[in-house]
This record gives C-alpha cells, structure tokens and sequence, in this order.
C-alpha cells in the first residue's frame, strides 16, 4: 500500500512513454522496499542490543542475515537505475557482510574420537572436553587423592558428532532464534520441540560402541545389581555461571537404559529452565556443549553439601555442613530441610554449633564430620576460592566426593545493619531460620501453591512457597524476593536465587500463613523476617550488583556486528566523502544507496543535485527543502501557465492531504529558529537551522508525490527520516495513513526517549502503534476524511515538535506529562521554552 498507489500514478500517467524509464521506477519501488526492511532488521539489532534483551544468539544471526539480504537487494536494484556508476558498492557489502559473518559464525567443534574418556586418565582430560564437573572430579581423584566414584565421561566431541550425524544444527537454530523467554509457554515449546529432535535421533554407532566399551571398563560392571548415575559435565557448567539445577540427573541406571539416559541429559541442554538460565546471562549455546559423566552408584545412607564459607558472613572461619539420610537428590531439589553441622576451619576438630531437622539424631557421625571439614578446607586452599561441595556416604562408612564448585556468593551488596537501629514500624508477620540471599525488597504476595502457576507470576512479586525447585527459575525476573517454607540453602534454587540477587528465606518457623495472597509486604532477608506492608527503611538499605551481561560473550559479539552494521559514519550528503569507498557500516551503504537512488529519481543525479523534470521546490516560510512531484491533480489548475517555472508555492497546493500536513508544520506554536543551547557544528554542520537542513542542499532534501487526494512524503529533518504515505478522500473504507519515524543525532538514550513520546502521541490520535529501538511504524485505517485532515494536521505538528527533541529529553518520567502538554496546544519543549508561547491556535 505503502509503494503500489505511488507507482500505479507515477509511472504510467507522467512516464508512460519509455518502457526502460518504467523498469527504472519498478526498481526504484523495489529498493524502498528493501530499504524499509532493512530498517526494520537494524532496528531490531538496535533494539537488542541498547535495552540487553534477552534472546539467544540466533535470534542476531537469523536477524542479521535478513538485513544484509535486504542491504543488498538495494543495491542491485540502485544498480539497474544506475548501470553504469556504483558497482563497487557491491564490493564493500561483501566487505562487512563477511566481517561480520566471521563473529557471528559458529565455532568449529570437534566430531572426532575420543568419544569417551575414564575418570583417572588426567592427562587426557581438558574443560573442553569433558566440561568442568568431570575434569574437577578427575582432578580431585589423580591430584588431592581424594576419594571419588569410579567411572568415565562421554566427550563433548560426542555430543558434537551426534548433532552433526543427524543434522540437528539448523533445525535447534530455528527454534532458538524463535524463542520469547519471558514467555513461559514459548519456553516450554522450544525445549519441548528440540528435546523431541534430539530423543528421537538415533546415537551413531561409533559413540553406542565408546559408550559400551567405558561400561565394560568399570570393575563391577557385570555384577547384577550393578546401577549407574549420570550427570550432567556442560562446559561453562559449575563455573561463574553454576548452572544449579538446570541439567537432568539419572539415578540409578540399569546397563540397558545408559543410552536412553545419555540422551535425556543431553536434550536436558535444551530445557525451559537450562534455556532461560543460559540466555540471561548472555552464554551462547555453542559455549555450553554438552558431556555427561557415567559413575558409579554410590548406594547412600547420608548424603549432603559443604559450604566452605559463611553466606553472610564472609569474614567468618567457619564452614557449614549439610546432611540427610539418604540420596542427596531430595536436599539439592529443594524437598527436604538438611541437619546443619558448623565447624571451625581453623579448629577443624571443634563443632561449633549443630541444628538437627525435625528428628532427634544427626545422620552423620562426629569423624564423618571432621572428616569433610578436612576436605573443605583442603579444597578451598586448593581452588583458592570458597566452594560448594556434595558428598555421599556409603553404607560401610565410606566417603565420596561427588563434585566440587565455586560457591556462588550473593549477587546483591548490603550494607551490615544493626537490626536495634532499624526504625521499623511495621508488623512482623513471620520469621525464618535460614537466609538463602541477603537483600531486602517489597512487593505483593502471590502464594505458588503449584509449580504450574509458575507462568503466572507477576512482576514485583513476592513469592511464597512450600517448596522451591530448580524450574522456577523461568521467572525469577519477576521475583522481588521469595519465602521458602521448607529446603535449605544448599538447594540449587537457592543458588540461583543468590546468583540473581534475589532476596530469599527459607524454613519459615513461624507465620507462613499469615502471608496472605495479594497483600503487600517486606522481606528483610538479611535477619530472616517478613513485615507487613512496606518498610521504607529497609528498602533503602539494599542495592543489586551490576548485570554481567552486559560484558557477556552475547554482548561482546553483537557490539561487533552492531559496529559494521548499524553505526552510521556518513553524516553530509553533499560532501566529497560520500562516495562508497567512505562507507564504513552497512547502514553507510543503506544511506548511500537510498540517497542515490532519491537524487536519480528526483534529481539528475549530478553533485549539483539539479532539478528533474516535473519535480519543482516548493516555496514557504519553512527552513526545509521540499520537491514536489504532481501525479494527478496535487497542484491547482492555474499554475499551468507556470509549467516552466521551477518553483511552487504551498497556495498552489491543491492535494488535500498535503495541506493537511503542512498546515501542521506551519502552526505558530512551533519554533523553527536555531537553538542556542545546542552545538551544532559538533553535528558536522547537518543540522542547522532549528535542525532542518540548510535550503541550499538539493541532497538534503524532503520529497512528496501528490495526487488530489494522496501524498507520499519522504521527510529529512537533520538526522532521522519520516516517511508519510496516506490517502484522504470521501470514501472512508479507503482512507489510511502509514507512518515511519527513525534516526537521530542524540543518544540512544535520547532517541528512545523520543520515540516513546512519538508512540504516546500517535497512540492518543488514534494510530496503531510498533516500536523497535528509536523505529516507529504506525497506521491509521478506515477514518472519515475531515478526522484524517485533523489528524494528518497534528502530524505536522508532531513532526515539528519533536525534530530535536532527542537532543534534550533526558527523563523518562517525564514523557507523560509532556505527552498531555503536547494534546493542549504545547510544541515547543526546549528547556528555555515558554510554554505559554507554544499553545497559539493556528
């Protein structure tokens, strides 16, 4: 609609005549086109990249890869305009395209043996090959000597060789460039459909012979009640980034399912929490690949997890065992409360203080104790870091080290308080015994009685649960802080909530019910409470720690592309260095290229910027330069006598929608003058004149098409550019105006500013609205042509209002209130601006 009605006017009433001038125009129809996708695509890059929204990494591949189509779609079709000029174009695109390709290509993986590699075999082990939890177990067994179950990891490169086999590479891209993480179902979907891509994928023969063989290596193999565990080893696993919880883990594994389990864990990479996890920190997928440990089974009568550090208190010399009877699955899910054993690491003979949970005996005895605290601390002197160890116990006795991490400390920095100088007038609704993430925040009660309403949580939310497992991450983004009745803070959710920073308590020993859903209230989770309502003095003692995604490898890649894609170098069209050697991005070339093809169509393509035939300038009080091209009755019948003359003035415009529009722009209320306060020449001399370019520049220049009753206008206003397109006459099913807003010379920050001030309004004039970075696109159907005029009028004076207003919008708060501004009369919002001056009616 945008381009069809324009064409159908222009190219066969005014250039009928020459069938290469109607191939001509078709191109240049195409390459607008291409131009407004390739807008969008970089908009979205943008959009990615200055907000940090959370996508996986394909989303920028499958987004850069549709914009570099289009940037070169372009200019094929500004070379069949120009046949003879600018095939060196072609080159430099080919120049970005592959720098940029070269960061956003996927490693070479390895796909070739081994695919399976014993424990013991140190030597033959690396991080990225057996992913950080087997080469740690490997090290703890051949360097400290520390007991460990006996047993072997597939490789990686088995992982790699299996997706490769059965050309799974493209399909999961696919559904990962697709994926809306905060979108609970659109999670599960994904995980859902890759999960089913890998389970029913057959294992190439060679990796089912590795995997047999490393069975068949272990000592007790063929005994009958021999069962084996399987974890998961992902490389960036158990690192910075823990991974808690995210993983499949199969217990007690018969000989005949190991195959079946190897692929549950594998496909496990792929589920909605592993998913949600790896892309809010900005780790790619090719960074995670996947190998799997096969050990052992370790038939337990207790098992547990040492912390070598004190969560609150990192200055203390005392780390804390956690112990229960049995398989240690129930404690790090979150379903059980563990007995908890301090010890003295200087000491480590001295007990200083023990909590038995709901029973009367511990289920470790004093020499087990000692025994681990032994461990811990030669662990962390070996690691030179606090870390978060699990064992087991056998039933002869024997202990065993399962794996050993990096304890990930609070994400969230709090001043020490002395809860006695706290004035604190709020009711205490409940307690607990244990702070999982020191913090404080406040919000609404929401009671997550299921793990299906998981999905339902909103954001601000304080979570209360009986339980908290591992797939509630998926929304800890919303969550202000969450209280646990029963777990522990050796529960992988625990770990993840002090890796997010959120505030968390756990095992609620009085008052659990009383925090009523819906209702608000504070947690202070550095003593353990909840208060009712909101405890302003809390609130302010709590501040998060800065987001490492922003130095993630997603970020540190797409500043890469965003640098030879979107960044605009090219800033004076009329100067000697806007030719395509001087291209420096693909936006360069999408400028290049469309400004071009605007001097070709409406010029004659010299430097000069000389008049085409029938195209005139039009004459008014505004700083701006505007062709206009008549294709059907847009200008009055009188002026043809003065068909020679190169010039229109706007009383011989008899378009209606233009009228419209320039009505708008001319409104008294509306500041053209330059504005003092800003330095333009920092701008390269662009912008002047109140930020419209000088009169003198043809390549500066606005274009409208008019008929008696459309108008195609392509705006430049300094740095950004609107495009206009609309019909207005008395057949209201016919009516329509599409709108397009982009660019700028401020900030980021200024330019999104702006564009949302640009949406509210739109939105209020009754536009639908889409915004993608500092891009608008809007449309308005189907209006009685008098309510079109109105609206196109209040377009020009949106346009006029807001020329330079990314230059000074610094507040987001503010938006609203300039918005209502905006709707009773005031245009001009420079901060020496008086609003009293703006509110004249026309």
């Amino acid at each position: 609609m945008l381009i069809n009605a324009l064409f159908k006017h222009w190219t066969y009433q005014v250039f009928a005549p020459g069938t290469v001038l109607k191939e001509k125009y078709e191109s240049f129809k195409r390459l607008l086109e291409h131009d407004k996708a390739a807008h969008e695509f970089m908009a979205d890059l943008e959009d990615y990249y200055y907000t940090e929204k959370k996508v996986d990494f394909q989303a920028i591949v499958k987004t850069y890869d549709q914009m570099a189509l289009s940037v070169s779609a372009m200019v094929d079709e500004l070379l069949k305009i120009c046949p003879s000029r600018y095939w060196d174009l072609k080159d430099y695109v080919k120049k970005f395209d592959s720098y940029n390709r070269f960061m956003l290509a996927r490693q070479p993986l390895a796909v070739s043996p081994p695919f399976t590699i014993e424990i013991d075999k140190t030597s033959l082990l690396t991080k990225t090959m057996a992913g950080k939890k087997a080469f740690c177990l490997s090290e703890l067994n051949q360097k400290l000597h520390l007991p460990t179950p006996a047993g072997f990891v597939i490789t990686t490169n088995a992982f790699h060789y299996f997706l490769e086999k059965n050309k799974l590479h493209d399909p999961i891209n696919e559904h990962l460039a697709a994926l809306d993480i905060s979108v609970l179902s659109s999670l599960e979907h994904t995980a859902l459909q890759i999960k089913d891509l890998i389970l029913t994928a057959p294992l190439p023969e060679e990796v089912v012979q590795a995997i047999d063989a490393g069975i068949q290596g272990l000592e007790h193999w063929n005994e009958n009640d021999f069962k084996m565990a399987l974890r998961s080893s992902a490389v960036k696993e158990d690192g910075k980034a823990s991974f808690a919880g995210c993983y499949d883990t199969q217990l007690n594994v018969c000989i005949n399912d190991v195959l079946t389990g190897y692929k549950q864990i594998i496909a496990s990479k792929y589920s909605a929490r592993a998913l949600y996890y790896r892309i809010t920190h900005g780790i790619l997928d090719d960074e995670t690949s996947m190998a799997v440990l096969v050990l052992e089974m370790i038939d337990s009568k207790a098992s547990g997890v040492v912390y070598t550090q004190e969560l609150s208190d990192p200055g203390s010399d005392h780390l804390f065992i956690h112990s229960i009877p049995g398989q240690g699955e129930q404690l790090v899910d979150g379903k059980v409360s563990p007995d908890i054993i301090r010890v003295s690491k200087k000491t480590p003979g001295t007990l200083i203080h023990t909590t038995v949970r709901k029973k009367e005996r511990l289920s470790l005895d004093q020499a087990s104790v000692l025994t681990l605290a032994r461990w811990g601390t030669l662990l962390e002197t070996h690691f030179k870091a606090p870390q978060d160890i699990e064992w087991a116990q056998d039933p002869s006795g024997r202990l065993f080290v399962l794996q050993s991490r990096p304890l990930n400390l609070p994400a969230r920095q709090v001043q020490p308080t002395d809860k006695k100088n706290l004035p604190i007038q709020n009711h205490r609704l409940c307690s607990a015994k244990e702070s999982v993430c020191q913090g404080t925040a406040a919000g609404k009660v929401f009671r997550l009685d299921h793990f299906s309403q998981t999905s339902q949580i909103p954001e601000g939310a304080v979570v209360v649960t009986r339980q908290a497992a591992p797939q509630l991450v998926t929304a800890i983004h919303h969550m202000a802080a969450i209280v646990i009745e029963t777990g522990s803070r050796a529960s992988h959710f625990a770990s993840i909530a002090r890796e997010f920073g959120v505030p968390a308590i756990v095992n609620v020993d009085q008052g659990f019910n009383r925090l009523v859903h819906g209702c608000w209230v504070t947690v202070d989770a550095d003593h353990c409470r909840v208060y009712e309502g909101i405890a302003s003095s809390l609130i302010k003692k709590a501040g998060l720690r800065s987001d490492g995604f922003k130095h993630s490898a997603f970020m540190t890649k797409l500043r890469y592309v965003i640098n030879f894609s979107v960044q605009l170098k090219f800033t004076d069209p009329k100067a000697d260095t806007f030719v395509p050697g001087a291209c420096r991005s693909l936006h360069d070339i999408i400028r290049f290229t469309h400004e071009t093809a605007m001097q070709e169509m409406f010029l004659s393509g010299n430097r000069k910027g000389s008049r085409k035939k029938g195209a005139k300038k039009l004459i008014s009080h505004l700083p701006m330069l505007f062709y206009v091209l008549d294709v059907g009755q847009g200008v009055k019948p009188d002026i043809g006598s003065r068909a020679n003359e190169k010039f229109l003035k706007t009383e011989d415009i008899a378009s209606i929608p233009m009228q419209a529009v320039l009505k708008g722009l001319s409104h008294p209320g509306i500041s053209w003058s330059e504005t003092s306060h800003f330095d333009w020449e920092a701008y390269d001399r662009v912008v002047m004149a109140g930020g419209i370019i000088s009169a003198d520049s043809p390549q500066f220049g606005s274009y409208a098409l008019i008929s008696k009753e459309y108008v195609n206008i392509n705006f430049r206003f300094g740095y950004h550019f609107v495009i206009l397109d609309t019909i207005c006459s008395r057949a209201t099913e016919n009516n329509y105006i599409l709108f397009r807003f982009s660019g700028g010379g401020g900030t980021p920050e200024g330019r999104l500013l702006r564009a949302g001030f640009i949406r509210g309004i739109l939105m209020r004039l009754g536009f639908d609205v889409q915004v993608k970075s500092d891009l608008i696109d809007a449309q308005l159907k189907h209006v009685p042509q008098y309510t079109l005029q109105e609206t196109l009028d209040y377009t020009g004076r949106l346009l006029g209002a807001t020329k330079l207003m990314d230059m000074y919008l610094k507040d987001i708060e503010s938006l609203d209130a300039l918005i209502d501004e905006f709707m009773n009369g005031r245009y001009d919002f420079r901060s020496n601006a008086d609003p009293r001056e703006s509110t004249l009616d026309p």
